[in-house]
């Protein structure tokens, strides 16, 4: 199998299986993400991975005004699939997900893939299979920790759908670099993730963060997986458990300003 393709299957199944330890009751419970239940979320994933399926979004218009959350165009559009769904009992939910799960196994396992082919995504715009599918293990893989969280469960394990997450955080480490800890031509940053990254983020002249090759740090920075995992996607994260050497006010910035998340 394709290994992102093998990411996707492992963040969709893990995803599923959280589902189905949840007692019924805890649906309409409140998440942590503002305006979404834990119903919500779970009508969130299936609803973009049958949207991805070839499914086309419900004609439903929300009440707008009664959802303030939804306060952008990206996120009015994502509300209409969680919308349509609200009202839907536990049973038809995980019923749905399954289904979700199902139809888009299949599409991604029938076959040899290229996964430089240009493909729809979310919301109809046209992107790589690799970037959608990066992307979908991204949303599938923070979404389960946003339900565990609010439901007091233990951590996820960290499979092949965390690590496709981990390395979309690491994409925006030059923007953070640059644009939240403020860092300047010559100014390196050394980001060690223990047994996932080794990132070294120079400036080019053109002032714009990237990756460079190792060599000498102005900042160093050691996580562990799950605290990068969490700072870099805005869900919590030891900060005080992170090692800060170098300028330390930099690093600092870095560990304030890690959030990539859309």
């Amino acid at each position: 199998m394709e290994p992102l393709v093998a990411a996707w299957q492992n963040g969709i199944d893990s995803f599923q299986r959280t589902v189905g330890q949840i007692p019924d009751g805890d649906f309409p419970r409140p998440s942590r993400l503002p305006g979404w239940t834990i119903g919500d979320i779970i009508a969130h994933v299936a609803a973009l991975e049958l949207e991805l399926g070839g499914e086309p979004l419900p004609a439903h218009e929300p009440d707008w005004d009664a959802l303030p959350h939804a306060d952008d165009m990206f996120s009015r559009y994502t509300e209409i699939g969680v919308d349509h769904r609200r009202g839907w009992s536990p049973e038809d939910l995980r019923a749905d997900l399954a289904r979700a799960a199902a139809i888009r196994t299949e599409q991604l396992t029938a076959e040899p893939l290229d996964l430089s082919s240009r493909v729809k995504g979310v919301g109809g715009m046209e992107r790589s299979l690799k970037q959608v599918l990066r992307m979908r293990c991204f949303d599938i893989f923070l979404h389960e920790i946003d339900i565990r969280d609010a439901l007091g469960m233990s951590e996820p394990q960290l499979g092949a759908a965390a690590r496709v997450t981990a390395e979309l955080i690491a994409d925006g480490l030059g923007f953070v670099w640059v644009k939240r800890a403020g860092a300047e031509p010559g100014d390196v940053l050394h980001l060690v993730v223990a047994d996932w990254l080794d990132a070294w983020i120079g400036v080019g002249e053109d002032g714009r963060g990237r990756m460079i090759e190792p060599g000498g740090a102005t900042t160093t920075l050691a996580l562990a997986p799950m605290d990068f995992l969490r700072l870099g996607s805005g869900r919590g994260g030891d900060v005080a458990a992170a090692g800060v050497g170098g300028d330390l006010e930099r690093g600092q910035k870095v560990l304030a300003g890690l959030n990539v998340s859309p």
